[in-house]
């Protein structure tokens, strides 16, 4: 609580540094905070605006988990930006980690150098849930600032989101241009990374235009980007305590190349049209009593 650094009433709807947004059978749970400093430190993720998605009792979209209990190279692997379902600028995490140090007897790594500043707008309409939020992660590095904007619709069967980059000012200009004539004037590589969980079913679908994603309630989700963004499915880990290893699952992936000051990605994953509004969501050993 006090490494959370939260010293006045925080802004409606989030909580120790995340938002939430729920609408019919559908949550979404967002880090909407800088990560915090000095030896509070030493176990916190590079994952400022990710984001996991929830239907139900069914996980959708999740980060790969803590990894502790695997190792060490897992629990630091855990800890970098494409572990988490958000935008990686460039190969690197939006907060670096610095040299091993012993914090209590253990050896750690802190946080040296990340986003410090995240404003947050949270707010409910008529249509449903609004979170807008941006971070400085890449702006001392690349000139950039990322923001992000998801909509919840009320009903909870579509998630509208929007990623993008910006150089803000003269000197974040200057910064952007410095670092594109270094690499070459081939702009900045970018992935925004959804990871889901190991129990949903993920196909491509419609030559690629589209991913088809499906629970074991039985609902389908369709998650789409606009043209001209590359749209992958590719193999990704799922670092869950309890297990003897690691469990495979997938993730989509949007990736494309930052040229100029301004960059927008827009995509949207919702229910697919014959998807019930409810539906009997049973566990894995839970008998049907249904009459």
């Amino acid at each position: 609580l006090a490494a959370s650094g939260v010293r006045r009433r925080p802004v409606e709807g989030l909580a120790m540094g995340c938002a939430r947004l729920a609408g019919g059978r559908s949550t979404v749970i967002v880090d909407a905070a800088p990560p915090p400093q000095g030896r509070a430190s030493a176990g916190a993720h590079a994952s400022t605006l990710a984001f996991e998605l929830t239907s139900g009792r069914r996980p959708l979209i999740v980060s790969c988990g803590a990894g502790s209990v695997f190792g060490e190279e897992w629990r630091r692997a855990a800890r970098a930006t494409p572990s988490h379902s958000t935008l990686c600028l460039d190969g690197t995490s939006s907060a670096r980690l610095g040299e091993r140090r012993r914090i209590a007897g253990i050896e750690r790594e802190l946080i040296v150098d990340g986003p410090r500043e995240v404003p947050v707008e949270l707010a409910q309409e008529a249509a449903g849930w609004r979170f807008e939020a941006a971070h400085d992660g890449y702006k001392r590095s690349h000139g950039l600032t990322h923001a992000r904007r998801l909509e919840l619709s009320l009903d909870g069967r579509a998630l509208e989101g929007e990623d993008m980059l910006f150089a803000l000012d003269a000197k974040d200009r200057k910064t952007f241009d410095r670092r594109l004539d270094r690499g070459g004037l081939e702009g900045f590589p970018y992935e925004i990374r959804f990871h889901l969980h190991p129990d949903v079913d993920a196909e491509l679908d419609m030559a690629g235009a589209a991913v088809s994603l499906g629970l074991r309630s039985g609902e389908i989700w369709v998650f789409r980007t606009e043209q001209g963004v590359k749209m992958s499915l590719e193999d990704s880990v799922y670092l869950e305590n309890g297990r003897l290893r690691p469990r495979g699952a997938q993730q989509v992936v949007l990736s494309g190349r930052v040229m100029e000051y301004a960059t927008r990605i827009r995509w949207s994953l919702a229910k697919a049209q014959d998807t019930a509004i409810a539906i009997r969501d049973l566990g894995q050993d839970e008998p049907d009593v249904t009459l």
